[in-house]
């Protein structure tokens, strides 16, 4: 349940500032008209169980959507792997070869080439997948977030 006090502002505050500028663009991908529903939305992708963003959310469903979605957002979901990877001591490329809907096996030079590189369309499943990312990280945040003024 989505707690009264729960804002956008006090969310970016309380998060990292590499999530925080994905927030407001996952929130818009996934289509919510409002605070409460992408609440529950981001708390329906962490539900333990749920596939997380491989469970279909609206605007993350499709190849054309997760590209288009990564593209438009490509340099902050790059910086937010990237922080991710520096805060668990692993190489960035290394960190999103081991992404589960990646199923490892992707070369590291084609991870590579899907974050640094140019836009080749052989390498969509890499690009789906931060997309995916950006959407279930955002989404823990909105939980944590959610949960600490519950709690």
């Amino acid at each position: 349940m989505t707690n009264k006090n729960f804002t956008i502002k006090g969310l970016k505050e309380n998060t990292t500032a590499e999530v925080a500028n994905l927030i407001n663009a996952v929130k818009n991908q996934l289509g919510c008209s409002s605070v409460a529903e992408f609440v529950e939305t981001c708390e329906n992708v962490c539900t333990p169980g749920s596939c997380g963003a491989a469970a279909g959310y609206s605007g993350f469903v499709y190849y054309s959507e997760t590209v288009s979605f990564f593209r438009s957002h490509r340099k902050k979901i790059v910086e937010l792997a990237q922080s991710q990877a520096d805060s668990i001591g692993e190489d960035t490329i290394s960190m999103v070869r081991g992404f589960n809907c990646l199923d490892s096996c992707w070369s590291y030079d084609e991870v590579s080439r899907a974050i640094y590189g140019r836009y080749s369309e052989d390498l969509t499943q890499i690009y789906n997948a931060l997309a995916w990312f950006a959407l279930e990280e955002v989404a823990r945040a909105v939980e944590e977030y959610n949960y600490e003024l519950n709690n």
